[in-house]
């Protein structure tokens, strides 16, 4: 999966992680999208997809823990600059 990345993806509605392979050529606000889509069909009565997601860096031991990933980036760029990297977890806000 060379063209991929994996991001585990906090919903704090349902409290669930949940674990997706993301294409690398899509931007941070694109991937949100499709994985809030995603949560939304599993929990229709506690996620609504608005088409607005962000995504936010959730690492309780990292300085970047509650930043929010530039939305027009391509998850390719933030792994060539270290910012995410196979098995980042993130957090739907």
């Amino acid at each position: 999966m060379q063209d991929k990345i994996e991001l585990w993806v906090t919903c704090a509605p349902t409290g669930e992680l949940h674990n997706f392979w993301v294409p690398l050529d899509l931007s941070v606000s694109q991937a949100a999208v499709l994985m809030s889509r995603l949560v939304e069909q599993r929990h229709p009565a506690l996620w609504q997809a608005s088409g607005q997601e962000d995504l936010m860096l959730c690492d309780p031991f990292g300085s970047s823990d509650g930043e929010l990933l530039n939305p027009n980036e391509t998850l390719r760029a933030l792994r060539a600059n270290g910012t995410v990297a196979n098995g980042t977890h993130v957090a739907l806000a």
